[in-house]
């Protein structure tokens, strides 16, 4: 007898729900970490998602393993999140010191050229993007609101704010020419 469609279901079915019980643990658990509930329902969901794709690929085949399963991807998925943060704020600091940089020396005329030039620059290529991936810059950069906060103005998730938002970004430093390897000699 083969398994038919009902049966996937089912049984798919079944694995949610038992999923699904540990969800306010998994959440609590990923507020503690991060001390932000809606990141924390994000790495939640995000966790039961990875649960499930590998309990119908046989990657859980002892039930037992499920709650370790779970709380490590959290702890994964909570390490990755604040690896990305740590790397926006520096990306943010070298934008701010590199603008009060040419704040600081209004008499050195080169810097006060680059800097002209680099501001008309990014005003070009803000331009040539979407109005939306736009208003999403400013919102984040210029009125400076967390992802949360941009959500409920957007109607987006805060996960759908960030995944936009480094997809704007990406697609300004294109626009601007700019690419992870020239990132990395400027850093240096």
């Amino acid at each position: 007898m083969t398994s038919g469609p009902t049966e996937t279901t089912t049984s798919t079915e079944k694995d949610a729900a038992e999923l699904e019980r540990f969800r306010d643990r998994l959440r609590l658990f990923a507020a503690r970490r991060l001390r932000d509930w809606a990141e924390a329902e994000d790495v939640a969901q995000e966790a039961l998602r990875r649960a499930l794709q590998a309990m119908r690929s046989g990657k859980i085949a002892n039930p037992a393993a499920l709650p370790s399963f779970l709380f490590q991807t959290a702890v994964h998925i909570c390490q990755h999140r604040g690896r990305s943060a740590g790397r926006e704020t520096k990306a943010l600091q070298r934008l701010a010191f590199d603008g009060a940089a040419a704040a600081t020396d209004p008499t050195d005329p080169l810097q006060t050229l680059i800097s002209a030039e680099r501001r008309e620059a990014v005003r070009r290529a803000l331009a040539q993007l979407d109005a939306g991936d736009r208003e999403l810059l400013s919102l984040t950069y210029v009125e400076t609101l967390e992802a949360a906060e941009i959500g409920l103005r957007l109607n987006l998730s805060a996960g759908n704010v960030r995944v936009r938002r480094h997809r704007a970004l990406r697609r300004l430093a294109e626009l601007l020419g700019v690419t992870p390897e020239a990132d990395r000699g400027h850093r240096g």
